[in-house]
């Protein structure tokens, strides 16, 4: 599998190209364009049976449905984009090992990643209530939606890092999380106590540098030809 992230970073698109036999999964709605050779198919319920899971981590019920891609002859390929502007990061799990994203940023991953629901004595994460925590493990490539560019940000010891949630894309697992309400944190625009996420330990944080949540509470949908214009809190679950 070779993988090409072209017209970042505000509005990044994925190309994907596959071997004989080799496939990809991707959220729905994701694929852009794909070749002729390119064999799709639409799995309900999630990636290996999550179920339950899934319906935990996820609030909308078109998340439920992941869309896989296999090609029937090498040099198949197929493009795909997030519902929203913005960025791709790629994440070889093999080397990074295990890393915890927030629900909506997913877009695309391989057959040997695995998916879960990441348990946090922290409840919901993120402020929003509308997404979740979830692990990607395994040994395949993983690819992740960002709202704006990706900012990344080192965590060692002596040197945390504290971050507002709704930014968040992914971090590297082993860090330690720490949720603190902070009043001064959008509490005005939103009407009420805004949350931070004090990372410490060994490891990185993803972070997106636009605020899908502000933008939405601006009316942002609003501006170049009606609502429907702008991403909604549906669009990053």
């Amino acid at each position: 599998m070779e993988f090409d992230i072209q017209k970042r970073p505000s509005n990044a698109i994925l190309r994907v190209t596959m071997e004989q036999g080799e496939s990809i999964r991707a959220k729905t709605g994701a694929m852009v364009s794909r070749s002729d050779t390119m064999d799709t198919e639409a799995n309900v319920g999630g990636d290996g049976g999550l179920g339950g899971m899934v319906k935990s981590a996820v609030s909308s019920s078109k998340d439920l449905i992941t869309n896989e891609f296999t090609a029937r002859e090498s040099g198949a390929n197929v493009v795909l984009a997030p519902d929203h502007p913005g960025d791709i990061v790629a994440f070889d799990l093999g080397e990074t090992g295990r890393i915890k994203s927030q629900s909506g940023s997913t877009l695309a991953w391989g057959p040997d990643v695995n998916k879960s629901s990441a348990m946090n004595e922290t409840g919901n994460l993120f402020s929003s209530g509308q997404l979740k925590v979830l692990a990607l493990d395994g040994t395949g490539m993983a690819f992740l939606s960002a709202y704006g560019s990706v900012y990344e940000v080192d965590v060692s010891p002596g040197e945390p890092a504290i971050v507002d949630e709704d930014h968040l894309v992914a971090w590297t697992d082993g860090l330690n999380l720490d949720r603190q309400k902070d009043g001064g944190i959008k509490s005005t625009m939103l009407g009420g106590e805004g949350y931070v996420s004090k990372f410490s330990g060994d490891g990185r944080v993803w972070l997106q540098t636009r605020d899908p949540i502000v933008f939405q509470s601006m009316g942002g949908g609003e501006e170049g030809g009606g609502e429907d214009d702008g991403p909604s809190v549906s669009d990053f679950i």
